[in-house]
């Protein structure tokens, strides 16, 4: 049994506090955040809106904080559910701001310290019993709306209602992933992570490696973020680096490996002179004022430009498309990148299964921590099996490493794996009790991988596939075959999603969710294959892949049954066309969407146009403008390719619509939008096909072309930004059928929007946008 949380008080206006105020705004909580006096408050508050990353989901978010004193507003803590401490990590001020909060707690309310160095019970020494009992950590990553992770850790005292309260609200209101700590020294998250990132630094120390080839091997070739190790620690800010590493090594002394958590030369030295990452300009990277970037010898602590990096393992890496084989690539290769590599995962990986059961019970919450503290694609025991563990603890004592005794009797009892997946449940195997576990499914996860090992897929092509989630609902599921990451279309993900539809519109199933579980949704088009069918001027081909999406974007829209969508994460051009027209979206709260083909030098063409004009006129909140009003902000949004910073902001850039669902934590997306999918099914009727569309026509086509000429005037836009424009105003005006006392109907906007992509198709103007973007990752200016 959980209680209700309506009313928060966070303690600390610094920069996590504000955050986490912030965040609580996100969800939809007000907050009061406290401080010394009304100066900090307020500054912390203003700061939700210009810190970067944004913390905010939108800038309005910032009306449910409200900036207080401990002086002034204290009798103000008696209103709240929940109190969460987020002061400087010294004892004596966290004592101090307890003493004055106690006297005004309500009984019912949930105190919480957001410390990762204190232990709970010094934390607790002098509190009542009954207070005691309401305590416990909750430990955010920062920054808190993006890092998933939120680890907690509950005293001797500590209720159950108590901590069931904190893992509900964690999960469902503020979309976190919870992980079961111990009160141990920087718990789970940092513990394992401030390791990796020491033996890192020291090794490449040890090896001579540099600060670019470090980076270069641990980045996204071996399923971490793109910030490496390095970026990582100059964002993190060194200072701070230095202060989480002591606190392990100054508070466990019975760690075998704690002498790693000393602080190297380079970073005293860095530290010293004031260079501490990102927030002081400075740290392992420097960014000059002409905007290059150098890197720092670990010998001299001078900078240098960066080298060029070249490693065997991580060209044989970068040609592989899954993770397995990229990291099996690095750690198996015989540069010195990889046996850098090797030594990096071995010792992380031993390290992390001796910390059990010292800071975990289980490798569940280790990986976990590691996943959504760190953003690292698989955590140290999935990593593990990903390499091989046989293979490579075989290698691990070949070297004369100390290889983990519960992993060696794992393998010598025969099992292979630490993780198995198989007729629809997932198993770890626990070194305490020495035998596979079944992992328990949340009631709000719909986990696609464990699902479909019971045989539940009815149809696998090659990057996208058909299955069966129960309830007569169908699931079509990207995994590009070419760039699994980004998901870009293919004739893959047409061909199953007219073979789900032909499902529904046969009867035998009643619905469908859109979906999947990877790292983007969508991010558009194969621009591969439009630059190949463009300059080979195969236009049939090319009108026959277009009219394709075009023809099933229609389907989803006049389906049969209800069409879900669950886009996340990077959903672009015709990502959002494949998006817009289901019946309902449930999008993630980090979904980042937007029709960005003018920056390759093109307009949507699987019906984008047409999304935009449908949503404009749903939209209830633009229901009071005029029709040209409407377009205009469509055509800003198109020509200027906004892209959308959350969901929130989707709906306001007329992306989504304002009553489609947002969810916080992405782990119940897909659940979430299949009990939508349920709720819709019933009695369900399509739309109506729109042959009334009242659209501005050569009047509001004539205002759109003034404004262009102005931007190109300013030298905001080339002549081909211009003649993009003037496709976009053309189509969005109605063609030559608009005007407010003409009708226009869907298919003749999908006609006008074909014709004018496959014509910009052929202009070699755009034909270079589309390689530039192809070579360099970024837009052509032409």
């Amino acid at each position: 049994m959980s209680q209700n949380i309506e009313k928060v008080a966070v303690l600390g206006a610094g920069v996590m506090g504000a955050q986490l105020a912030g965040h609580l705004a996100n969800a939809g909580i007000g907050s009061y955040l406290f401080d010394i006096n009304q100066e900090l408050s307020e500054q912390g508050k203003e700061s939700l809106t210009s810190l970067k990353p944004a913390p905010l989901y939108k800038p309005k978010n910032a009306d449910l904080v409200t900036p207080c004193t401990y002086e002034k507003d204290i009798i103000k803590i008696a209103e709240v559910d929940w109190v969460l401490e987020a002061v400087s990590e010294r004892l004596d001020i966290k004592e101090s701001v307890y003493q004055k909060l106690l006297p005004h707690l309500k009984d019912s309310a949930i105190l919480t310290s957001n410390t990762s160095g204190i232990p709970l019970t010094q934390l607790t020494a002098n509190f009542p019993d009954n207070v005691k009992k309401r305590f416990m950590i909750t430990h955010f990553f920062n920054p808190p709306r993006y890092m998933q992770l939120l680890e907690l850790v509950r005293g001797e005292h500590t209720s159950d209602e108590t901590y069931a309260t904190m893992i509900e609200f964690g999960e469902s209101v503020l979309g976190k992933g919870i992980v079961h700590a111990k009160d141990t020294p920087n718990f789970i998250g940092n513990r394992i992570g401030v390791y990796g990132l020491m033996v890192t630094v020291n090794l490449a120390i040890e090896q001579g490696l540099t600060v670019e080839e470090v980076d270069k091997l641990t980045g996204t070739i071996s399923g971490r973020p793109k910030s490496a190790t390095f970026r990582t620690a100059d964002v993190v800010g060194l200072d701070t680096l230095k202060q989480v590493a002591l606190t392990t090594y100054n508070l466990t002394e019975g760690d075998e490996e704690r002498d790693i958590f000393q602080i190297p030369k380079i970073l005293e030295t860095l530290i010293e002179s004031g260079r501490l990452g990102q927030k002081t300009g400075a740290g392992f990277y420097r960014k000059n004022k002409d905007r290059s970037i150098e890197s720092v010898d670990f010998k001299t602590g001078e900078y240098s430009p960066q080298g060029k990096v070249r490693f065997d393992c991580f060209r044989i890496a970068k040609d592989h498309q899954k993770l397995v084989n990229k990291l099996k690539a690095l750690v198996y290769g015989d540069d010195n990148g990889s046996k850098y590599f090797w030594e990096v995962t071995a010792k992380t990986l031993t390290y992390s299964a001796n910390r059990i059961p010292e800071i975990s019970d289980d490798i569940v919450n280790i990986d976990n921590a590691m996943k959504w503290g760190f953003a690292w694609e698989m955590g140290p025991f999935e990593g593990w099996d990903a390499i091989g563990v046989r293979k490579s603890v075989d290698r691990m004592k070949s070297e004369g490493k100390n290889v983990p005794a519960w992993v060696t009797e794992m393998l010598d009892g025969g099992r292979e794996t630490f993780y198995t997946t198989e007729n629809g449940k997932r198993t770890y195997w626990n070194p305490i009790d020495k035998r596979p576990i079944v992992m328990k499914q949340h009631p709000n996860v719909l986990n696609l991988a464990i699902h479909k090992s019971a045989g539940n897929t009815l149809k696998r092509d090659l990057s996208a596939s058909v299955n069966d989630i129960g309830d007569g609902v169908l699931n079509v599921e990207f995994h590009s075959i070419l760039q699994p990451t980004l998901n870009p279309i293919d004739g893959s993900y047409i061909e199953m999603i007219n073979y789900a539809l032909d499902l529904i519109d046969s009867g035998d199933y009643k619905a469908m969710v859109l979906g999947h579980q990877g790292q983007n949704f969508c991010a558009g088009a194969n621009l591969n294959m439009l630059l190949e069918l463009s300059q080979y001027e195969q236009w049939e081909a090319l009108e026959f892949a277009v009219k394709s999406l075009q023809d099933t974007a229609q389907r989803i829209r006049f389906s049969t049954g209800p069409i879900i969508t669950a886009p996340f994460q990077l959903t672009l051009g015709g990502g959002v066309e494949i998006v817009q027209p289901a019946t309902h979206r449930v999008a993630a709260a980090e979904t980042y969407m937007g029709l960005v083909e003018v920056g390759v030098g093109l307009i949507p063409g699987g019906g984008g146009h047409l999304r935009m004009i449908l949503n404009a006129f749903d939209d209830e909140k633009v229901g009071r403008m005029g029709a040209f009003q409407k377009i205009q902000k469509a055509f800003e949004t198109i020509g200027f390719a906004k892209v959308a910073t959350s969901a929130d902001h989707a709906k306001s850039l007329g992306y989504l619509k304002q009553d489609d669902t947002i969810v916080l934590n992405r782990n119940f997306q897909l659940q979430i939008a299949k009990n939508k999918a349920i709720e819709l099914a019933e009695d369900y009727q399509p739309p109506i096909y729109r042959d009334d569309l009242k659209l501005p026509g050569i009047g509001g086509r004539t205002a759109l072309k003034i404004a262009l000429k102005g931007f190109k005037t300013q030298g905001k836009i080339s002549d081909h930004d211009m003649k993009i424009g003037e496709n976009i105003a053309f189509i969005l005006t109605g063609g030559d059928r608009g005007g407010l006392t003409k009708s226009v109907d869907e298919q003749y906007l999908l006609d006008i929007e074909r014709e004018a992509f496959i014509s910009l198709c052929g202009e070699k103007l755009t034909q270079d946008r589309i390689s530039y973007m192809l070579k360099k990752g970024k837009p052509l200016r032409n």
